[in-house]
């Protein structure tokens, strides 16, 4: 008898005994309801998860039943759905577009009363244009011309080289075609702006034909100064970064670093017409005019004088419109 005690088997079944013992204890005092909330415990996630997989297996049965033209409709409706976000999403962003143009231009207006501005978008770049030349969205229609300024609200651009009715061409202060009357805002030098490959290639412009005693230094404003009736006074152009001697003479340049990045820009604004504009041509065909009325009554004299003012005339207009200078 004393064996059997000692066995595993009883030491098992006296633990299981007072296991049963403790719960029994347990559920006289919490009212009888252990026994329930142990089962709704295991039993609830399980009834969860058997509805989830009835729910899926009711959807792919309802799929799977479903025609070919119910399939092909819906498909044809969640495509028309697609194609009508894609064009409220690009509506978006030429609203976003014509906001900053907008702002752009009011900004400009009110601070230069005297522009009539034009607000455009550049549509193609020529790749091989060392220059950056690039095309611009507006033309004659919009009341574009040959020479006029081309700007941002950061600075000057360029100007219009070529137009046609719809879009016209832009040449970039990087050009070596450029040659824009300029001064230094602070130590009030002046001087023609231009460039070349090598100053292109590095995205800078110079100001040449500074005096040998200037006071241009790195971190000065240039500005154009308005004189030749091309571009409007106090336009901004660039920061110098340094002055140097010309290896082609004896005078002296400083490098510009331009304040818009032409290779780059989005949007301008054209200057189609500013207080001023085309003065200096008009004052040069004028005073030639004036010349060949004054001149000797002899025959000779009249015809000589006639083809000198002739001669200036031309010589003003085809300066005028080589574009881009002073």
């Amino acid at each position: 008898m004393k064996e059997y005690f000692q066995k595993k088997s009883f030491k098992i079944l006296c633990i299981v005994v007072g296991i049963l013992f403790l719960i029994s204890l347990f559920t006289l005092f919490t009212g009888g309801f252990v026994f329930p909330n142990l089962l709704g415990a295991i039993s609830t996630p399980m009834q969860k998860v058997s509805t989830m997989v009835a729910n899926n297996a009711q959807a792919t049965a309802t799929n799977l039943t479903r025609s070919y033209e119910d399939l092909l409709a819906e498909n044809q409706a969640l495509k028309e759905e697609i194609n009508s976000l894609n064009s409220q999403l690009v509506d978006y962003y030429q609203m976003k577009q014509e906001n900053e143009q907008l702002r752009n231009f009011l900004e400009l207006k009110s601070e230069n009363k005297d522009y009539q501005l034009v607000a455009g978008s550049v549509v193609g770049r020529d790749p091989n244009d060392v220059f950056y030349s690039f095309r611009v969205d507006q033309g004659s229609l919009a009341g574009v011309s040959v020479n006029d300024p081309v700007i941002t609200e950061a600075g000057l651009v360029g100007w219009v080289s070529s137009v046609s009715s719809m879009y016209c061409n832009v040449t970039t202060i990087l050009s070596a075609d450029t040659n824009i009357s300029a001064v230094d805002k602070a130590s009030r030098d002046s001087g023609i702006v231009t460039s070349d490959l090598k100053l292109a290639d590095q995205g800078l412009i110079r100001l040449g034909l500074l005096e040998a005693d200037n006071q241009v230094k790195a971190g000065d404003i240039i500005v154009t100064s308005g004189i030749g009736g091309i571009f409007p006074k106090n336009l901004p152009i660039g920061k110098a970064v340094e002055v140097k001697n010309n290896t082609t003479d004896v005078s002296l340049y400083a490098t510009i670093e331009p304040f818009v990045n032409v290779k780059t820009v989005k949007d301008v604004l054209i200057i189609t017409d500013f207080e001023g504009q085309g003065e200096a041509l008009s004052t040069v065909i004028n005073s030639s005019s004036s010349t060949s009325s004054s001149s000797p009554s002899s025959a000779a004299s009249s015809s000589s004088s006639s083809s000198s003012a002739a001669s200036s005339g031309s010589s003003a207009a085809s300066s005028a419109a080589s574009g881009g200078t002073e």
